[in-house]
């Protein structure tokens, strides 16, 4: 996790090697989109992505490409950011500790076995009538349409 110092530090050496790079955008930057990675693996992409002349945008380092490389053959103690994922079948695409498809399917059978829901007789005897007001207001309006 970055230090806000460290971050001012990174933002200043991009800045220093990319003057077109405002050091507060650059610190704003970081903070939303690499503070939970390593000092050393961003100082080496930010480095990398700075004196590539295809860059325009430190944003660019966001993407996948060879600044990563870099950051792994710079010997990076950082674990990845990559998730276990899910091992039910159809299921690899979500993170093991968090599936939405084992939450869809433990809500659909929460739902399935729920007994059905009885409707209270006054709600339902006013849901009608608000029901029959609706149409007769449509039928109304249409009524007037043809005129």
């Amino acid at each position: 996790m970055l230090s806000r110092t460290e971050i001012e530090r990174l933002a200043q050496a991009a800045h220093a090697l990319r003057p077109d790079w405002p050091i507060k955008s650059l610190c704003t930057w970081l903070m939303a989109d690499h503070a939970s990675r390593a000092y050393r693996d961003v100082a080496v992409a930010l480095a990398y992505i700075a004196t590539d002349t295809a860059t325009v945008t430190p944003k660019r380092m966001n993407e996948m490409g060879p600044w990563w490389s870099a950051v792994k053959l710079a010997g990076s103690d950082a674990t990845a950011l990559h998730f276990a994922r899910c091992e039910e079948p159809g299921h690899g695409s979500y993170p093991a500790h968090n599936c939405g498809a084992c939450r869809a399917e433990d809500l659909e059978a929460d739902t399935a076995t729920a007994p059905p829901a009885t409707p209270d007789p006054a709600r339902a005897e006013v849901s009608t009538r608000g029901a029959d007001l609706a149409r007769a207001a449509i039928a109304a309006a249409r009524g007037q349409e043809k005129s």
